[in-house]
């Protein structure tokens, strides 16, 4: 599949905070850096989501730019807006490291 498709799997499953689509979308070492520090692999997805669905039954992606093998993106879970900064390939999405307050 093209790293393209791969990124845009990788959206879809945030945006409907969908653990399995995140995880056909992402490399068998991605690796999320969450703001506090905290990493979180590829068998993560399913609890981290499952702390975000608490917040909203969805996430909103606006502001996607791609550069490469880089995305960034504004996002937005509740209450809480932040930005993303994406490493993808044909693979799948192999890092993503977040900044929010």
């Amino acid at each position: 599949m093209a790293a393209a498709d791969k990124l845009g799997g990788y959206a879809t499953g945030f945006g409907e905070l969908d653990a399995n689509k995140l995880a056909d979308n992402v490399t068998d070492d991605f690796k999320l850096l969450d703001k506090d520090g905290k990493i979180f692999g590829k068998g993560d997805l399913p609890g981290y989501i499952a702390g975000l669905r608490k917040l909203a039954d969805k996430m909103v992606i606006t502001d996607v730019v791609v550069d490469g093998g880089t995305a960034w993106c504004k996002w937005q879970v509740g209450d809480i807006v932040g930005a993303g900064m994406i490493t993808f390939g044909d693979e799948g999405v192999s890092r993503e490291q977040l900044f929010y307050a």
